[in-house]
């Protein structure tokens, strides 16, 4: 009897236990099945992330496939390197960092971070035998921040199909050069002005206008007052298509006029790209001081430029 109440007993032990368990059993097992649920959501959700930001993409270089086109804002990154003659003999060389940040559809920053910059002096006229030749380090940062106003848009052309958009700006210089020699020490800002306009066979005219003018300087540093335009004229010449196919040529006019030494000086730039891909660009970009013949003046003689863009 006494064995029969044991194993009774014990029976109903276990049968509890199981009772206990079992509810820990399924929740463990349902919580399994969660995280791989989870799991796919997440793998799903990346996928469709993915797609979307290709969309997105591919929707902007529909518009602006070039990278150039000031109404068309993107994400996108322009690391590029700059070789520059001066006038006065000074031979600058710039790695750049540069690329586009777009807030919305009408606005963004097209920031410019000089990651390197040297500077040989040994060229300069006059220049003392006392003072160091060359300078290297980091150069001034540009955060040139556009907005376009769409509500301002006009149509013209045969069925009015092309347009014309007024962009509007600010370009903010700051004076975050590691050494006194590769920049001008000041806080600079400058206006921004423009329109840019459609073109036949796909291309555009952009017709921007800045005036930089400092808003705080070093003692040391000569008073700002500039007048820059930048017009260019972007033209594709060849379909996208085969490895033939996406180049595209923007020559840029520069007039620059200083208010204080009451001098003007113009340079030509033409830029020669490649779409290499959906999203991937690829440019030279020579450029030459027009009728700048003051060898005391500090403008422009000769540049070349090379880099590669790339929409994110």
């Amino acid at each position: 009897m006494k064995k029969s109440i044991t194993l009774s007993l014990l029976g109903f032990i276990i049968l509890m236990m199981f009772s206990m368990l079992s509810p820990s059993i399924i929740f463990a097992q349902e919580a399994q099945d969660s995280v791989k649920i989870s799991q796919s959501e997440i793998d799903e959700y990346n996928t469709l992330k993915k797609a979307s930001k290709q969309a997105a993409v591919t929707e902007v270089t529909e518009q602006d496939g070039t990278g150039n086109d000031p109404r068309a804002f993107a994400n996108k990154w322009t690391p590029n390197y700059r070789y520059t003659e001066l006038d006065n003999g000074l031979k600058i060389q710039d790695i750049n960092l540069s690329g586009t940040i777009a807030f919305t559809r009408n606005l963004g920053v097209i920031y410019e971070l000089p990651a390197a910059k040297l500077m040989d002096l040994s060229g300069v006229e006059g220049w003392p035998d006392s003072l160091p030749s060359s300078a290297i380090g980091m150069g001034d940062v540009s955060l040139k921040f556009l907005a376009n106003l769409r509500s301002l848009d006009f149509f013209y052309g045969e069925g009015k199909k092309k347009s014309g958009t007024f962009v509007v700006g600010t370009d903010f210089v700051l004076p975050t050069a590691t050494n006194k020699t590769l920049a001008g020490n000041s806080f600079k800002i400058a206006p921004i002005v423009g329109v840019v306009v459609d073109m036949p066979a796909y291309g555009f005219f952009a017709f921007l206008n800045l005036y930089y003018f400092d808003v705080f300087k070093s003692e040391a540093a000569p008073k700002t007052s500039l007048y820059v335009g930048r017009w260019f004229y972007m033209q594709p010449l060849t379909p996208p298509g085969k490895w033939w196919g996406g180049f595209f040529l923007m020559p840029e006019f520069q007039p620059v006029y200083d208010f204080e030494s009451e001098e003007f000086s113009f340079w030509i730039g033409v830029e020669l790209g490649k779409i290499i891909s959906e999203g991937n660009v690829a440019y030279v970009k020579p450029g030459w001081g027009i009728d700048n013949n003051n060898p005391e003046m500090t403008d422009r003689s000769f540049s070349f430029e090379a880099g590669w863009r790339y929409f994110f």
